[in-house]
């Protein structure tokens, strides 16, 4: 962008020019008309929509342009440093890989203006198009010295196309002191040994991705896209995609399984001062009461188990809880779904007898899309940065294909809900300092407190459990490395914690203990905290950016753990629902349970994915673009994948466990959201046909008893995009912690 505070009055922007560009009007020479290819901006604060690519006839030009052109054509992209791109960048495998890794072009360094483009001429053959208006480029690259590389501009709001472009490299200033420069830098070994010949057309396009997204048409050889559309590019498109029906997905039909969490005899174990003495107690509780069945005992005495519950001490306590309730919950489940014989025989003559079933064939005719780009992300905003596109169409594209690390640190906050998404720039930088302002009151509360933290046993006890967890964290990310004083350290609790950024999420978790008191510091949260303030590194908008995932996550941690086993409950509902074969078998080895699922879905798959992929998958689930529990279909999605090989190879409760654990760092994120989207839709698809036939009660229509073929709230409310709030109870003054 220019320096300047206005541009000259009539002037645009140069951002690229290339001269000695031809129209061929006939097969003759004579009969050609040269010109100016240009990119520019007409104002200073078009945004790269607005941005005009524009082709001048010489003979249309004032002696004041043609000496900016001349002069821009040489040296405007050209700065200290030459920053070449060659003809590699048109190929069909490399435009991609380019847009998504490469260092983009140095924007100008030096400012030239030329009389601002006009869009059409009758008078010449001078034409311009926007880039919002641009739908593709045809490219025909030169192929020999004897052969002119040619570029036609494609417009969206007709058939029809502009005159073709020919490259007269030979003439050009420009293109030669670039193909000398090429010669000086050439590479024998440069893609993968093919020598591809440099060309006009080559700058042009590296020049305009530097504003626009390009992608080459996956049907049309030569033809690439700009700023394409979501139904533009290969997409997902499978099969069982169908309109979602008109239904309440709250409909009260079923049991709900709050009410047997409220109905069940726990004992109450609040007078236990800490989790892990909590846990403890609950584990040994359960081994001696004479009540429990001896196949939960054995559960509790496997190794595997042990290593799940060491990770988390939440863990032990729900395994001792869930164990004694999850056969009676399950077997009642059981009976509506699996036991079912007119629902199974409903599935089977409206959807086919494997509809739920995922073939390679399926999977495979499935795509993701490139993760969104910064050049794409900005194009979603006007020039005052207000989006201009819905808030669907960015979650949209979000879901299906992620972001690239750069967009990450701005779009972070509007999926979180930080920004709101219908501010401006200037808007979201005067908020920005009132949750600065806000976020360092927060933080004095606790530090001017000296005493009230020396006497107090639950903040010794939330800065002990802190500073325990935060040591621990992420220490292979270069951030959270030890400091070259820390190295000798031992890993004790009492170890001094030196790194600057781990002093950043202590103070965080100690601000958001002074916001949330009722919830306190639970094992786990820094795995939540970890990935925000690597991304932006930024204490207040990390603690916000915090604060409302947890608003989202605060029922993973709640004390009696009720928001964990109702999602496990609702987890196993989904696997008989969809994959009742699995169900029977992971019943026969005692795995009905899905145990295995609890660390996982506690801190959203952190411990089992890459970090880069944990931050993949977290904004994906943050879109909430089909419902805000995608979570559990990307667990089914596990479960489905692996299928086979559990029912085939694997029939002890030990083997199964073990072979779940060792998933961790060999789950293929990809693969996996395609299979969670086709479940879910597939879900959907069973939900709806379902409901038609419940609508018919009473017909004669339904079923040879006339009732309802029961679907539980919970499964419903997993077509619901609304997050689902569940808060901590207050805590008193003698509320124990932990």
């Amino acid at each position: 962008m220019s320096a300047s505070s206005t541009y000259p009055p009539g002037k645009g922007q140069l951002l690229f020019t290339k001269s000695k560009v031809y129209i061929h009007v006939s097969s003759s020479k004579k009969d050609n008309v040269p010109g100016y290819l240009t990119i520019v901006r007409p104002f200073k604060d078009s945004t790269n929509r607005d941005l005009i690519v524009a082709f001048i006839p010489e003979a249309d030009i004032s002696a004041d342009d043609k000496e900016s052109l001349d002069f821009f054509d040489l040296y405007g992209l050209d700065g200290e440093t030459f920053n070449f791109y060659g003809s590699s960048s048109l190929s069909s495998t490399s435009l991609s890989k380019q847009n998504k890794d490469s260092v983009q072009p140095q924007l100008p360094k030096v400012e030239r203006f030329i009389d601002r483009p006009r869009l059409s001429s009758l008078a010449s053959y001078a034409f311009g198009i926007t880039i919002s208006n641009l739908f593709s480029l045809q490219v025909r690259p030169k192929a020999s010295n004897l052969w002119y590389g040619s570029i036609l501009l494609y417009p969206r709001d007709s058939f029809e196309k502009m005159p073709a472009l020919f490259f007269h490299d030979d003439e050009c200033p420009g293109t030669k002191r670039e193909q000398d420069l090429k010669s000086k830098k050439f590479d024998p070994f440069a893609s993968n040994g093919v020598s591809q010949m440099y060309w006009g057309g080559d700058r042009f396009i590296s020049v305009l991705k530097s504003y626009c997204v390009l992608e080459n048409s996956p049907l049309e050889k030569g033809m690439i896209l700009v700023n394409p559309s979501k139904e533009d590019m290969i997409n997902f498109i499978p099969n069982v995609i169908d309109n979602p029906a008109d239904v309440d997905p709250f409909k009260d039909v079923g049991q709900s399984v709050n009410q047997f969490f409220n109905n069940t005899k726990w004992k109450v174990l609040s007078s236990l001062a800490t989790v892990s003495k909590f846990a403890k107690n609950s584990v040994e509780q359960v081994l001696v009461n004479d009540k429990v069945p001896q196949p939960i005992k054995n559960i509790l005495k496997k190794p595997e188990v042990k290593v799940i519950g060491d990770e988390f001490d939440s863990a032990n306590i729900y395994l001792a809880k869930w164990a004694l309730a999850v056969q009676q919950e399950a077997e009642k489940s059981r009976k509506l779904i699996i036991g079912n014989s007119y629902y199974k025989d409903l599935i089977s003559t409206e959807l086919g007898d494997n509809f739920v079933e995922l073939t390679p064939l399926e999977v495979s005719r499935a795509a993701r899309l490139k993760p969104v780009s910064q050049i794409e992300w900005d194009l979603f905003f006007d020039h005052t940065k207000r989006l201009q596109v819905t808030v669907d169409e960015v979650k949209d594209r979000v879901f299906h294909g992620g972001l690239e690390e750069s967009v990450r640190k701005e779009a972070w906050l509007f999926l979180l809900g930080v920004y709101p998404w219908d501010t401006s720039k200037e808007e979201r930088k005067q908020l920005s300092e009132t949750l600065l302002r806000n976020y360092e009151e927060y933080k004095q509360n606790w530090q001017l407190d000296l005493e009230h933290q020396r006497n107090t046993e639950y903040w010794k006890d939330q800065k002990v459990r802190i500073d325990k967890d935060v040591k621990r964290t992420d220490r292979e990310l270069d951030i959270y490395k030890p400091e070259d004083d820390e190295l000798d350290q031992d890993d004790s609790d009492d170890a001094e914690i030196k790194n600057k950024n781990l002093l950043v999420l202590r103070d965080i978790l100690f601000s958001f203990n002074e916001l949330n008191t009722n919830l306190g510091y639970v094992q786990g949260m820094t795995d939540l905290l970890s990935p925000l303030y690597y991304v932006f590194r930024d204490e207040a908008l990390t603690f916000w950016s915090f604060t409302n995932f947890m608003e989202i996550m605060e029922r993973n941690f709640v004390k009696d753990l009720s928001g964990m086993k109702l999602q496990m409950l609702t987890l196993n509902e989904l696997v008989q629902f969809l994959l009742p074969k699995l169900y029977i078998h992971l019943e026969k080895c005692d795995s009905n349970n899905l145990f295995f699922f609890f660390r996982m879905l506690l801190v959203w798959f952190k411990r089992e994915l890459s970090f880069d992929e944990t931050m993949k998958l977290w904004e994906i689930l943050w879109t909430n673009y089909y419902s805000s529990q995608f979570i559990l279909f990307f667990a089914l999605a596990i479960l489905e994948k692996h299928s086979s090989i559990i029912m085939n190879n694997l029939h002890q409760f030990d083997q199964i466990l073990k072979y779940m654990n060792d998933l961790g760092g060999n789950l293929d994120l990809e693969d996996l959201l395609i299979r969670a989207e086709l479940l879910f839709l597939k879900f959907r698809q069973m939900v709806e046909l379902i409901d038609r036939k419940n609508d018919s009660v009473g017909s004669g229509s339904l079923n040879r008893t006339g009732e309802k073929i029961p679907i539980s709230d919970e499964l419903r409310k997993l077509l619901s995009k609304e997050t689902i709030i569940q808060k901590e109870e207050e805590r008193t003054a003698d509320t124990p912690f932990g």
